[in-house]
């Protein structure tokens, strides 16, 4: 139980969600991994980490497409999935289940915006094993991406902790230029979708999820997966990649010591 803490009021939540979620995975067989910030509550802190206001898992492609077609017809009334295509505000690659009751204040782009609290749900996809098409492939993904972000600049996060200098750069000159526009969202998301499609990690020695927030720090070698573990999370336990530490190090490195920087969402509970 996360270092002994108690939950926070938004943490309650989310478990809460999870929790639902969890049983609905579990009787249909989906499988599944804890990703990013959630994984390094598990190993650092048996739970949430004390600070963070989501939970990430992800599924490997096939799941989540079967996971996002069958989904809602299994939840209470008041949770909900949002995906980028369709008619919410939702403009992320990635799916979420919300629960429509409780909100969070984000408070880290342009404009301050309102959001039901969530559980995240990304798709893991495989990457070309040939080291030349894979770094072609890599290139691609990161243009669209870019370019994605671009497009819903007065949505991005500026106050994300560790951002690359790259992304810096971008962002100054969109914020500078104002070319930022969100009439091109729909389409940069629809090639993101065609582009990760194309490599299966069925047929693949690589396991990606690239619409994460490390990008290509979360690319790893099949075997690091694996079939998955069991590791205790607040008063159940979860799932996440055999390879915990090779996943965690490259991604954080000294991944057992906290930043300073705490709180990577600027998010604030309002109801």
């Amino acid at each position: 139980m996360s270092d002994g803490n108690k939950l926070s009021e938004v943490q309650k939540i989310i478990w809460n969600i999870m929790g639902i979620l969890k049983k609905i995975i579990d009787e249909d067989g989906y499988r599944y991994f804890m990703l990013g910030g959630t994984l390094l509550g598990a190993i650092r802190h048996k739970g949430f980490i004390p600070w963070d206001d989501d939970i990430d898992i992800g599924m490997p492609r096939k799941d989540y497409e079967r996971f996002i077609e069958t989904i809602s017809e299994r939840l209470p009334s008041y949770l909900k999935l949002n995906t980028y295509w369709d008619e919410t505000d939702h403009h992320y690659y990635f799916s979420r289940i919300v629960d429509t009751r409780h909100e969070l204040k984000r408070t880290g782009s342009t404009v301050e915006r309102n959001e039901e609290v969530w559980v995240d749900i990304f798709p893991l996809d495989g990457m070309p094993d040939n080291a030349l098409s894979r770094r072609i492939h890599m290139m691609k993904l990161l243009y669209a991406r870019a370019r994605y972000h671009v497009s819903t600049f007065d949505k991005v996060n500026l106050k994300r902790p560790g951002r690359p200098l790259s992304e810096r750069i971008v962002i100054w000159f969109v914020m500078h230029t104002g070319m930022g526009t969100r009439s091109d969202a729909r389409k940069w998301l629809d090639k993101i979708d065609r582009l990760l499609k194309k490599y299966s990690i069925e047929d693949t020695n690589w396991v990606s999820n690239f619409m994460g927030q490390y990008k290509f720090k979360e690319m790893f070698p099949k075997p690091w997966y694996g079939e998955g573990k069991l590791y205790d999370f607040e008063d159940s336990q979860l799932i996440g990649p055999v390879e915990y530490d090779k996943v965690l190090t490259q991604q954080y490195g000294d991944y057992m010591t906290p930043p300073e920087n705490k709180n990577a969402h600027a998010a604030e509970f309002v109801k």
